[in-house]
Parts: C-alpha cells; sequence; structure tokens
C-alpha cells in the first residue's frame, strides 16, 4: 500500500483486513477496516526481513489520506530506524505508535 526505504530499514503500511475487535466485519456498522503497519530491515541486500516485534495493527482507517499515510510512516521510521539499524528492540516504540489515528497528524495537515 505505502511504504519509505531509509538505509537498510523499510516501514509498510498494509490492510490486511483488520478491525476493532479482529478480523474487519462489514456487516458491523461500528467497526472499521484498519491498517497495519510493519518494520524491515534489509539483510545481507538482497531480502527484506520482518523486525522482532514490529508489526501492529493502528488506529488508522483503510481509507486514509495518502498524506496522512506519508506523514504517519515518515513518523514510524523516524522512531525507530536507529534502534533496528543497531539491533536493539523496538516492541515498546512499535507497541506505542499502534495506538496513532489521523488526529494525530491533523494539525500538521492544518499547517
Amino acid at each position: 500500500m505505502i511504504s519509505l526505504i531509509r538505509n537498510s530499514v523499510k516501514v509498510e503500511f498494509e490492510n490486511i483486513g483488520e478491525g476493532r475487535c479482529g478480523d474487519y466485519d462489514p456487516d458491523d456498522p461500528d467497526d472499521v477496516n484498519l491498517l497495519r503497519f510493519s518494520v524491515y530491515y534489509l539483510c545481507d541486500e538482497i531480502a527484506w526481513v520482518p523486525v522482532d516485534d514490529a508489526s501492529y495493527c493502528t488506529q488508522l482507517p483503510a481509507n486514509t489520506s495518502r498524506e496522512i499515510l506519508e506523514q504517519a510512516t515518515r513518523r514510524i521510521m523516524d522512531e525507530v530506524e536507529d534502534a533496528v539499524r543497531s539491533g536493539d528492540s523496538v516492541k515498546k516504540m512499535c507497541e506505542e505508535l499502534s495506538w496513532m489515528s489521523p488526529d494525530w497528524f491533523k494539525e500538521e495537515e492544518d499547517d
């Protein structure tokens, strides 16, 4: 869907059919189709490998604007890049970032 690569780190958003309580249920008017982010590192310059504990569902709906998704992708990268490159855990950072919603970026979008 959307991704950002910087040095040997990649952040990617995708829609895998997740909703508020597990799988997205289009018949439930209270459910929302949500996006997941995942973080990868480039191994031996040939393959992207998932970073442990760095794939989380967010509060960003699947219909979130591209502009907000680009901001969200940069924010995740800014938070995790150094830790991934040094081999440190990103679990806590990614858990916190999983709560991101469009409201996190409204102020930036209005500027």
